[in-house]
């Protein structure tokens, strides 16, 4: 049994590597095409792939790593940004990990995780003295992330979904 324990949390320190590499890279593509960070959330890929594999741990740790990792290694993206990525996707991993296993379909709980990750920053518009039209103007621009993360999460859990209740 406790072989079984110790292999699962390996899968997952391996799977949480793999998708730490996804989110260092994921900003870099598409910046080098010359697509906007801020319109297509690239730090939230490896959050939507790993939304479905990952245990609810690993997924909120991945929330921490993949926007810190690419500020100390790309210098992007910049404070206060960096604090509302982070706010966002622990919301987006705890909302996930929270209604992950109950009988709601996980394409729409995916949808409802990024949605509600993305308004719930709002609460550090009061911290960081950022205006909510601001706040509100970076949320809407982002609604082409919202559509293509939620594709991702949604992808990941219809190729996922046999192979990991086996």
């Amino acid at each position: 049994m406790r072989t079984i324990s110790l292999r699962k949390i390996n899968v997952n320190i391996f799977i949480l590597f793999l998708l730490s590499i996804i989110s260092l890279a994921s900003p870099i593509i598409t910046h080098y095409f010359g697509f906007k960070g801020t319109e297509f959330l690239p730090l939230f890929f490896a959050l939507s792939l790993g939304a479905y594999i990952l245990n609810p741990v690993f997924l909120i740790m991945l929330s921490f790593i993949s926007p810190l990792l690419n500020y100390f290694l790309t210098n992007m993206p910049m404070p206060p940004t960096l604090y509302f990525l982070i706010f966002e996707g622990v919301v987006f991993a705890s909302v996930i990990s929270l209604m992950k296993n109950k009988n709601i379909s996980f394409i729409l709980t995916s949808l409802f995780a990024i949605i509600l990750g993305r308004l719930s920053s709002v609460i550090l518009t009061f911290i960081f003295d950022i205006s909510i039209n601001t706040w509100l103007n970076g949320v809407i621009a982002g609604y082409k992330g919202i559509i293509i993360n939620w594709i991702f999460a949604s992808i990941m859990y219809l190729i996922l979904k046999d192979k990991i209740n086996e």
